[in-house]
Formats: structure tokens, C-alpha cells, sequence
């Protein structure tokens, strides 16, 4: 029998829920009795491979056999070595996979390949970086049913498919990345009227502040021009930065204590002076949620009623209270680690039960007030993250000597899209192939300067009939509810559908997938 789990695949932290038909949550324990799990990888010079605390304990004496914040690096080019083996980041994410399918199983007590999952990725991830973590899976052996935006699964633990007057901020700070959008409902219907993010900016970066003013501490100690370069303090400061950052969300200053070569140093940092240097960083946050915000409404959200903070990072107080005073609405904090496991466990089971030909009645979820009663769940539809456009030679008056790119999708399009039509044309007479490139908008707002968006999808039209320059072809463009692009084209003055060869960079290809996956399926991992 086939059994549905939720997985939250962090940059710091990954957590596994598996929702019942009765509307209970599991959530699943690792090996060592932790609900949730460091995302980090340790190779051993031995071949063994470890995953999760054991493997986070090896920063400290051997850090340059452990992978941390793969997530970062998914849908780019990041090769990796260990111990002769070449790694991609699909294929280390596909080590994480691994790891947490193999607790799911131990706990429900099931076998590994009797698990369908869904996966979340940031909502503001692009195609290549969603087509990377659908690799991951692969490479992991596991069925993933879907990808799910992770505001859009904390949507759901929230409640808020079943919230017909509330329109809500979700704010997402997780270790690696940041997300926020703006969910409610429109005609009826749960829905995300925009998303924004910043796929570098999470915890990871409040952990480097802190470790910033711990060296300076240490280097104005006598020998501290040379404990800056001693390997052992290196991965003794930088394992502290984290533990002063959860200690200081609840003391106004903490003392860390950190025994070296049979002598103590003393390293303090208050809440206070943390803040102060990470004063930056929460203003990078507060401007994409305005720009969320004016998303948001120019799509025509009502206002907004509440902020739901989601991810580890939003315990630090400062987030709290700077959102409170910025948009002086109620801020909720509920179980931030296990929120967006939990969302994707309720839609995995509502996947499953489709599958599977039953109409079950689920929990919309098990954090918010509303959530105690049995009800029927309703999808919340997501949005595409990022404006897609075509490199283009220009034909209109006054004439584009250099190639742009127009954006014939714009960001917060509503998702699925359905073969959107775009067409385009022949430059020479007879033309009987044409070159296709499709790019995803890179920075924060849309341009049409090639250098400001990415490469995604390169390809070629086949089998153009013959015509005269300019004659029509069309482009039909889909985008699934999960994000995955694919593109068709047919004969722009008949009814001929035309063949179109592509390939997506920065996405492994079929057999580099199964390369990584006979990799990671020979590992030792313990």
C-alpha cells in the first residue's frame, strides 16, 4: 500500500509529515529521535556517508567533507568531488531524499518504494532550479507527485484554503531562502495573488553577522592575527553561530564558551548588537514585500488582514517586530519548522486519495483555529514566480539593432497556463528551422536586456514549411500548476504542428540523472 509524505527539503533544516486519512500528523523522526533534520551531507575518507546532526558535527574538524546549503546551488552548474565520486547539487539534494525516504519508511513501516511524496521548493524558485529538485527525487529513488511552493504549503497548514474573508502575508525566512506572497481568495477560490523572494537570502546570512562580530572579538585577543587562520577555531566559531542565534531569540545577550589548545575563550554577543549588524539584511527582506505588496494589489488582492510567519528564521524577535511596525497587522507565529512539511503532507494525502480513486475528507491542516473540523480541502493556485520572454530581433519602427528579450508571460500570471499562444516569424524566405530561446527574468523586476534575465530553454522549430520571410509561427508555451515548462509550435498559416528540439540549462539531462543516480544508490550511508 502507498503511503503520502510531505517534505520541507531546506537549505538548513528538512522535515518529513505524513497526513492521515483521519487528519493526523506524523511527523517523522530521524534515527537519533530529531523531527527535523540539518541539511548537510559528510563524506567520509572511510566511503561512508552521513546525513543530518552526525554529519553537521564534522564542521568542526573536517569541514571540507561536508556539504551545507546545497539548496542554494540547485539549476546552476556547482560541480563537486568527494573520495573519487563527481557530485552535482541534484545529486547531493538526491543524498538528502535518500536519507529522509529511509526514515519515512522505518517509521510508518513501509518499505521506501511504497512512498509517493511532494517535494516544496521556494515559490520563487524558477523552472531550472523546480526541474533540479524533480532530479533530486529521481536520483533518490522516490515518487514525487508534485512540487509544491513552499508559502503555498504553509498556506495550507494555516488554514487558509477554508479562510474566505482573510487575505494573508506569508512571510517565509528559512535558512537559505526568503519567500513571501500574498494568499486569499478571488471568486470563491483560494488563491496567491503574487510572489517575490530572494532564493540567497535566509538564516545562513543572520549566522554570518554573528559570525563576523565573533572574530572580531577574537582577533583583538594577543595571538589573534593567528587564531584567524588556525583551522580548528575556524570550524569552532563558525559551528557557534547558530546556537548564539536560537539562544539569543529569547536572552538579550549570550556568552559562548569555546575551549582551544586546554584554554577558554569567552565569545558575547547581545540581541542588541546582533540586530545592529543585520539591520541590512531585514531591509532586504522589507523590500520585496513591498514590491509584493504592489504586485499583489495591482492584480487586485484586497487588502491585507494578517502576516503568518513561516521558517525557523522568524523566531529572531526583530522579524517579528519590525513586521508589526511596518504594517501594524496582527503577526501569527505557529510551529514555523513543521508548517511547510505540514502543508505538503495534506496536499500529498489529498494526491494520493486521487490517485487512488477515493474523495477523502482531510484537515486543511493542523495549526490554525479553524482547522479542528473535517472538511473537504481545496487547492490554493499558485503563480509563475518569474516573467518568461523570447529573444527577439526586432521588426517594428524605429528599428532594435541589438537582440532583446519580450516577455510574453509576466510574473504573478496565475498557474496552470495552458498552451499560451505567442508568435513569431521567419527572417528569410524559405526558412525551413528557426532557433528558439526562451529566458526566465533574473533580477528583481523585469527587462528586456538579455543580460538581465536567464537562459532557460534553447531549441530549435524543425520542418517549417516554405514560406516568405515573415511568415507566422506559433508558439504554444505551457506552464503546470507545479511550475514545468513545456513549449510546442505549429505552422502559424495552417494547422501543422511542428517539431521543437530543446534542452533546459542548468538541468541535468536523462543520462546524467541516471549517472548520479547509480552514484548515490552505491553510497554507504550510515
Amino acid at each position: 500500500m502507498t503511503h503520502a509524505i510531505g517534505i520541507d527539503l531546506g537549505t538548513t533544516y528538512s522535515c518529513v509529515i505524513h497526513h492521515g486519512t483521519d487528519g493526523s500528523d506524523t511527523v517523522i523522526e530521524t534515527a537519533d529521535g530529531n523531527e527535523l533534520t540539518p541539511s548537510v551531507v559528510y563524506f567520509s575518507p572511510t566511503g561512508q556517508v552521513v546525513v543530518g546532526e552526525r554529519a553537521k558535527e564534522r564542521l568542526a574538524d573536517d569541514a571540507d567533507n561536508v556539504v551545507v546549503g546545497i539548496k542554494r546551488q540547485m539549476g546552476r552548474t556547482f560541480p563537486l568531488e568527494y573520495h573519487g565520486n563527481a557530485y552535482t547539487p541534484e545529486g547531493i539534494s538526491g543524498i538528502l531524499l535518500r536519507q529522509l525516504t529511509v526514515d519515512a519508511a522505518a517509521h510508518l513501516g513501509v518499505a521506501p518504494d511504497e512512498l509517493t511524496a511532494v517535494i516544496t521548493v521556494p515559490a520563487y524558485f524558477g523552472v531550472g532550479e523546480r526541474e533540479a529538485t524533480l532530479a533530486a527525487a529521481t536520483i533518490a529513488g522516490l515518487d514525487c507527485t508534485e512540487l509544491l511552493p513552499e508559502p503555498v504549503a504553509a498556506a495550507y497548514a494555516y488554514g487558509l484554503s477554508e479562510e474566505p474573508n482573510l487575505t494573508s502575508l506569508v512571510f517565509d525566512l528559512g535558512g537559505g531562502t526568503f519567500d513571501v506572497a500574498v494568499v486569499g481568495m478571488h471568486n470563491g477560490a483560494p488563491r496567491v495573488w503574487a510572489v517575490d523572494g530572494d532564493t540567497q537570502l535566509g538564516g545562513l546570512d543572520w549566522d554570518k553577522r554573528i559570525e563576523d562580530l565573533l572574530w572580531e572579538q577574537v582577533e583583538q585577543l594577543d595571538d589573534g592575527d593567528d587564531l584567524r587562520y588556525d583551522d580548528e577555531v575556524m570550524g569552532l566559531v563558525g559551528a557557534a553561530c547558530e546556537t548564539l542565534k536560537r539562544r539569543l531569540t529569547t536572552q538579550d545577550a549570550v556568552t559562548e564558551r569555546v575551549y582551544l589548545h586546554g584554554s577558554t575563550l569567552e565569545l558575547r554577543v547581545t540581541r542588541a548588537g546582533f540586530e545592529e549588524a543585520s539591520t541590512d539584511l531585514m531591509l532586504r527582506t522589507l523590500t520585496t514585500l513591498e514590491r509584493v505588496i504592489a504586485s499583489a494589489r495591482a492584480m487586485g488582492s484586497p487588502p491585507i488582514d494578517q502576516v503568518l510567519l513561516v521558517g525557523g528564521s522568524t523566531r529572531m524577535p526583530m522579524v517579528r517586530e519590525t513586521l508589526a511596525s511596518r504594517l501594524g497587522l496582527p503577526v501569527k507565529l505557529a510551529d514555523p519548522d513543521k508548517a511547510v512539511a505540514r502543508g505538503a503532507a495534506v496536499l500529498a494525502a489529498k494526491l494520493l486519495a486521487e490517485r487512488s480513486g477515493q474523495v477523502p475528507v482531510l484537515l486543511a491542516g493542523s495549526t490554525g483555529p479553524a482547522n479542528r473540523t473535517g472538511v473537504a480541502m481545496r487547492r490554493i493556485t499558485s503563480v509563475l514566480p518569474k516573467s518568461l520572454g523570447i529573444l527577439t530581433h526586432s521588426s517594428a519602427e524605429p528599428l532594435r539593432e541589438e537582440l532583446y528579450v519580450h516577455h510574453f508571460l509576466t510574473a504573478n500570471t496565475p498557474l496552470p497556463i495552458t498552451d499560451h499562444e505567442h508568435i513569431v516569424a521567419t527572417i528569410v524566405d524559405k526558412q525551413d528551422r528557426a532557433r528558439i530561446q526562451i529566458y526566465e527574468q533574473a533580477g528583481a523586476r523585469e527587462s528586456d536586456l538579455p543580460a538581465d534575465n536567464r537562459l532557460l530553454l534553447d531549441g530549435e522549430i524543425l520542418g517549417i514549411p516554405e514560406r516568405p520571410a515573415g511568415s507566422p509561427i506559433k508558439l504554444r508555451v505551457s506552464v503546470s500548476v507545479d511550475g514545468r515548462i513545456t513549449v510546442a509550435s505549429q505552422d502559424g498559416a495552417h494547422p501543422v504542428t511542428l517539431e521543437v528540439e530543446a534542452f533546459l540549462h542548468g538541468v541535468l539531462d536523462d543520462a546524467e540523472v541516471a549517472a548520479q543516480r547509480s552514484v548515490v544508490a552505491g553510497l554507504r550511508m550510515v
